[in-house]
């Protein structure tokens, strides 16, 4: 049975030169892979961090995708997705009904 996720991408573009849609859409792309259904998907836009990771890492990125998948799907996202560097952090949280 699958269950309701929203993950929260903060994004590092600060060495991406092409369009932020292009990384969405890679994004897009494993989430489907691992065989979840996407929803919806909001580009939050770019948002300051309180505290700066790297000093040229002072703001990030923010896109929200809500979709359905199995219970491994946080494991198996935080696995498939650490493998991208444009990606720096990966917050889930199962959505209730």
């Amino acid at each position: 049975m699958n269950k309701e996720y929203q993950a929260t991408f903060i994004l590092d573009t600060h060495k991406w030169r092409e369009p932020i849609e292009a990384l969405i859409e890679q994004i897009k792309a494993v989430i489907v892979e691992m065989g979840a259904e996407i929803e919806e998907v909001n580009d939050m836009g770019i948002k300051p961090f309180s505290r700066f990771p790297r000093k040229d890492f002072v703001s990030g990125q923010y896109v929200s995708i809500k979709c359905k998948a199995d219970a491994s799907f946080n494991k198996v996202l935080q696995e498939r997705i650490g493998l991208n560097p444009n990606v720096n952090r990966v917050i889930v949280e199962k959505v209730e009904a």
